[in-house]
């Protein structure tokens, strides 16, 4: 009973949440737009449209019923937590602009295919419990082996990322937050002309490294050590004023110390919290800083840059996935998008190929063309029930913030990109190795615990 009650409170959540972001839509960011460096570029439009609106209302309805009372179970497994982070951050702003910007009705369909498959794969794959997914390896390494292995990754992760900072920047701390000179300083990064392995190697280490190892040095109260991690990822920050750097280590903190696996059926309801504040900071016209970084960047710039890919691609051809390597060796000639799509869009969405038009989820996946509308969400389902697999035994708060990061990155680059340069296979390894791990002293989930009584 008290499991079915709190269903119905996240189903609440899930359409209060959805009614507040599409109020913050027309009364905040309809008012705000033309302030931002990105949105007023001529990409933002609010032309508001009652039936296409309500229809969008019933298909969120009708996907909010299936996902609460179909897939979501305790709140315990990742994969529920990628699906109903997604959920709210990427379907809930991309459905509510088809009504609130009047969008092309073959949008809406290309959305919720998308959508109703990954839904429904998360739902397949999350039930079959002996579905051999990941074959267990001959040989299985010990608690021992593991961790040393983990201790290894660290410490080449330390020593990287120090000589990255010290070619790139001289190890000076550059701790700029105006948004405008961080976009600058981000075009003039570009001058550094990193290779992409040492690209890939600062993102996983930023985005997946640092704020694990912040998060166990922390639990295990090593105050020193945790300081040592708060400067290798100020250290990441000033190479080029990535804002992700500079908050993704302290919010994982945050969510560390206060996350409980009852509060999963209260996230709407937070996020619910977080928009009225939204509101407040508008009404007050004292700051921005919240419209600019969740608003805008969070919930709508990708929703609205996916509508943008599914118009542009939707009479264009596909995007060819490791188009670099089939071009070098002579597999495709005359790609059309030589110079990087994101960069190509940039230009024709905000008139610079200065800045990269990057989205993710369904925007990504449309680039792909039909099959990656088909594809792409099943293997993110898989993903996610690779991630259930790694996690079995592990508390929530443990990974959630490595989660979390990558709802957020998800959200904003295609899969490829994902899984290599932002960490999500690394993430997936480096949990493997805490999982079921003595020498660790990571606690169990409180489910399982309970199972074995």
């Amino acid at each position: 009973m008290e499991n079915k009650n709190s269903k119905h409170s996240l189903l609440l959540g899930l359409i209060l949440f959805r009614l507040s972001l599409d109020f913050l839509y027309v009364f905040v960011l309809s008012n705000y737009y033309q302030k931002s460096i990105l949105l007023s570029r001529g990409i933002f439009i609010y032309d508001f449209n009652l039936s296409k609106y309500l229809i969008s209302i019933l298909l969120f309805c009708g996907l909010s019923l299936f996902l609460v009372f179909k897939v979501v179970d305790h709140g315990e497994k990742a994969s529920e937590l990628f699906l109903l982070g997604l959920f709210l951050i990427s379907y809930t702003p991309a459905i509510s602009l088809y009504g609130l910007a009047n969008l092309n009705s073959f949008y809406l369909v290309y959305l919720h295919v998308f959508w109703i498959i990954l839904i429904v794969s998360v739902f397949i794959f999350k039930g079959r419990k002996s579905m051999n997914i990941i074959k267990k390896s001959r040989k299985k390494l010990d608690d021992e082996s593991r961790y040393l292995l983990w201790q290894m990754i660290i410490f080449l992760s330390c020593l990287g990322v120090f000589l990255i900072a010290f070619k790139y920047n001289g190890l000076r701390l550059k701790l700029n937050f105006d948004t405008d000179s961080i976009y600058e300083l981000r075009i003039s990064a570009r001058s550094y002309d990193m290779n992409k392995f040492v690209d890939y190697f600062r993102n996983n280490a930023m985005y997946i490294i640092f704020p694990f190892l912040g998060i166990l040095v922390m639990k295990k109260k090593k105050i020193f050590l945790f300081l040592v991690v708060i400067y290798f990822q100020l250290l990441l920050y000033s190479i080029d004023n990535q804002k992700a750097a500079l908050f993704i280590l302290p919010a994982s903190v945050l969510v560390y110390i206060f996350y409980r696996n009852k509060y999963f059926f209260r996230i709407p309801f937070l996020l619910i919290g977080i928009n009225c504040l939204i509101f407040i900071e508008f009404i007050s016209g004292k700051s921005d800083f919240l419209i600019k970084s969740l608003l805008e960047r969070i919930y709508y710039l990708p929703s609205i840059l996916g509508n943008g890919y599914f118009e542009f691609f939707l009479d264009s051809p596909p995007v060819i996935p490791f188009s670099s390597i089939f071009v070098k060796i002579g597999f495709v000639s005359e790609y059309a998008y030589g110079e990087g799509i994101a960069y190509i869009l940039g230009l024709k969405f905000f008139n610079t190929s200065a800045i990269s038009a990057n989205t993710g989820i369904f925007g990504s996946a449309m680039s792909y063309g039909i099959l990656g509308i088909v594809l792409v969400p099943i293997f993110y389902a898989l993903l996610f029930k690779w991630f259930d697999k790694v996690t079995s035994n592990l508390e929530t708060r443990i990974y959630i913030s490595i989660l979390i990061i990558q709802v957020y990155v998800i959200t904003n680059v295609s899969i490829f990109v994902v899984v290599s340069s932002y960490g999500f296979i690394l993430a997936l390894f480096m949990l493997s190795l805490l999982n079921n791990n003595t020498k660790f002293s990571i606690e169990q989930t409180n489910f399982i615990k309970s199972q074995k009584r």
